[in-house]
């Protein structure tokens, strides 16, 4: 319905940003490989922007365990962590009228060259039309533009 809403909206471009990781499926050993796939990278990232002991790495690393805890121990309207793989909300988009496009090779470059020069260990990618953040070469988020079909 939300997508429906926004195609209704008649947006020039939609950017759709979200963690590239499938954490929904109701066989637990399958949502906890999952969980553990992916959210090791928040905890190994942390030392690159917050200090040990710090306020704010407290309450990131509380974050990190509550959605761990969400993802692993709670079924049904008590689990809200439900992150979705790229290739579901490609067809959802496709569904609701949008059709992928591309990000220019000028923005591709510009985001590359912030990383490398102020990011040790994220990296970005170039899947077909998509870009993916990586944490020393694991995929993290991934970002796909759509124009209304």
């Amino acid at each position: 319905m939300f997508l429906k809403a926004l195609r209704g909206l008649n947006p020039t471009i939609v950017v759709l940003v979200d963690e590239d990781a499938d954490l929904t499926s109701n066989n637990l050993v399958c949502r906890l490989r999952s969980a553990f796939n992916y959210l090791w990278i928040p905890y190994d990232t942390v030392d690159t922007f917050l200090p040990k002991g710090s306020k704010q790495r407290q309450w990131y690393e509380a974050d990190i365990c509550w959605k761990i805890e969400n993802v692993i121990a709670h079924e049904g309207l008590q689990r809200v962590e439900r992150v979705e793989p790229k290739s579901r909300w490609v067809q959802r988009m496709r569904n609701a009228e949008f059709r992928g496009a591309s990000f220019g090779e000028e923005a591709v470059s510009e985001v590359k060259t912030m990383l490398d020069e102020h990011a040790a260990g994220w990296g970005l990618k170039k899947e077909e039309d998509d870009l993916v953040l990586t944490w020393k070469g694991h995929n993290v988020a991934f970002a796909t533009a759509w124009l209304p079909a």
